[in-house]
């Protein structure tokens, strides 16, 4: 038994294929597929969430020592401002420390093969979506970030095997948009077009056969 390893000139793909005999190549279908997780992408993330934290308790400061709070365009009742300072703190530290925990984390971040697409690249992955329950896919925009929805049979069958704010996570992405599960290439060492062409060209892979 052989392996046969590939990696993208950006080095952020790695291709494993194991064969039998002299190192022979599965067809396509069969190869694993792993994006790692980008670490400069995330240290850019986590200082982001660092700076809203720090905004929060400067708005909660300066909410304390003024009778209102003078947005130029908008006038806010100082309780109003902390409120949304607290939020901030809370939504933000959150984000930051999860943010910090995948740092540290050495699985990759997605990971393509026969059995499917086992994605580990957001608080609501953690999840194997099987090629069979793939009905299509979609591309979304929010702001500057696109992100690949994924449409998929019985979604929420689907989530009855989640539980916790991953469940809450994928309720509210079902909500939205008509399916529980979607991936993005921002915690990804790749760009969002080469996350779409693998993931597409794999699953006209799987249908064409």
């Amino acid at each position: 038994m052989g392996q046969f390893s590939i990696s993208n000139s950006r080095n952020c793909i790695n291709i494993n294929v194991v064969g039998h005999g002299q190192k022979k190549i599965r067809p396509m279908g069969q190869e694993r597929i792993e994006i790692k997780l980008s670490k400069g992408k995330g240290i850019l993330t986590f200082l982001g969430s660092v700076a809203f934290v720090v905004t929060s308790i400067w708005l909660i400061d300066y909410a304390d020592n003024h009778e209102t709070v003078d947005m130029g365009f908008l006038k806010l009742y100082p309780i109003l401002v902390i409120v949304i300072g607290y939020v901030g703190i809370i939504f933000f530290g959150l984000a930051g420390l999860y943010i910090l925990y995948k740092l540290f984390d050495k699985k990759p971040g997605l990971i393509i093969d026969k059995e499917g697409i086992y994605d580990n690249s957001s608080a609501a992955a953690g999840h194997l979506i099987k090629w069979e329950r793939i009905t299509g896919l979609r591309v979304e925009q929010v702001m500057s970030t696109k992100f690949i929805l994924i449409d998929i049979e019985n979604p929420e069958q689907f989530m009855d095997g989640v539980n916790g704010i991953k469940k809450k996570l994928m309720w509210s992405t079902y909500k939205m948009y008509g399916t529980p599960t979607s991936i993005s290439s921002s915690t990804l060492s790749c760009d969002f077009d080469e996350l779409f062409q693998i993931i597409n060209g794999r699953l006209n892979t799987r249908t064409s056969n």
